[in-house]
């Protein structure tokens, strides 16, 4: 079904982001590709703007993904952000010319084709989830929005204690306790812990949601350690676990969850605010998204 976006809206599966994205001849910028023996490391590289994501970016990410699937000699990923942070998440400030595909003026859009922008910007932390090869998320610093994401859909995320995971704009909660199966949500800890606005590193380790936490110096040593140890196993293994781990979370929800993700996203971007709570759209309206963030500051994370 063609859409104004100029794509055809699907109402199931969409095709690999990763695999379409060339790597070939390619002037790595907003991310870049580096190989070391069998790890390939992919870094973040917006740190004037604390990694936070805009097209560009997504776009080095996704063909670093690529080059490392298509050469043999790399067996793990490891995905990490350059200068003092992982990720803040989307760049909420990147000019418009940035969307791809172009939206004309003229165009009057509908809910069909916010939900398929929605399905085509999500539908790429699926692609890293079920990634053939072992990935490594390496956290410090802020891991916001949807670079808390991109960490949850990686194999392992190992963070420095000081680390800062969290969501911008409505709060943890809704970065997807129901579909992304990093979370646990067997007890109320951590149910609660999704809930928080902001989390360290060393708490999300008590929760469960990272793998490692790590004095923040120690940070590069632990996950080239585990980088190396995963490198020394077999590769069609870990291809072949995740796609049976894979099939078995299909089974019980997960692709459903995920497409369910799309549409509850596009619902939250139409939420009305009460007067006595924090509204992001009024906030950065008023004083910029500066001012959100230092207003958000005031309601610190709870301790228990």
């Amino acid at each position: 079904m063609p859409t104004g976006f100029g794509w055809d809206f699907k109402t199931q599966y969409q095709f690999c982001q990763w695999e379409h994205m060339e790597y070939q001849g390619r002037q790595y910028k907003d991310a870049l590709y580096e190989k070391k023996g069998k790890i390939a490391y992919i870094t973040l590289n917006r740190p004037e703007k604390r990694n936070a994501y805009n097209d560009g970016m997504f776009g080095d990410m996704l063909a670093g993904l690529h080059q490392a699937n298509d050469d043999p000699e790399v067996k793990v990923v490891v995905i990490r952000g350059a200068g003092i942070n992982f990720s803040a998440g989307h760049d909420l400030s990147s000019p418009k010319e940035e969307e791809s595909p172009p939206v004309s003026p003229s165009l009057n859009p509908t809910v069909v084709d916010y939900y398929g922008f929605e399905r085509r910007r999500c539908n790429k932390h699926e692609d890293i989830f079920n990634y053939p090869k072992p990935t490594i998320a390496q956290v410090h610093g802020y891991c916001i929005g949807a670079g808390e994401i991109v960490a949850a859909m990686c194999d392992i995320t190992i963070a420095a204690e000081d680390a800062q995971f969290g969501a911008r704009g409505f709060g943890r909660f809704v970065n997807g306790i129901n579909n992304y199966p990093i979370y646990p949500i067997g007890s109320n800890k951590a149910y609660c812990g999704r809930m928080l606005p902001e989390i360290s590193g060393k708490e999300a380790e008590q929760l469960g949601t990272v793998n490692l936490a790590v004095p923040k110096e120690k940070l590069d040593e632990e996950v080239n350690r585990w980088a190396e140890m995963l490198s020394l196993l077999p590769a069609e293994v870990f291809t072949l676990a995740k796609e049976w781990f894979s099939g078995m979370l299909d089974i019980n929800g997960w692709g459903t969850a995920m497409r369910a993700h799309y549409g509850a996203h596009l619902m939250l971007q139409y939420i009305r605010f009460r007067p006595d709570e924090i509204s992001l759209y009024k906030e950065r309206r008023d004083r910029g998204l500066k001012g959100f963030v230092a207003q958000r500051a005031a309601s610190a994370t709870p301790k228990a």
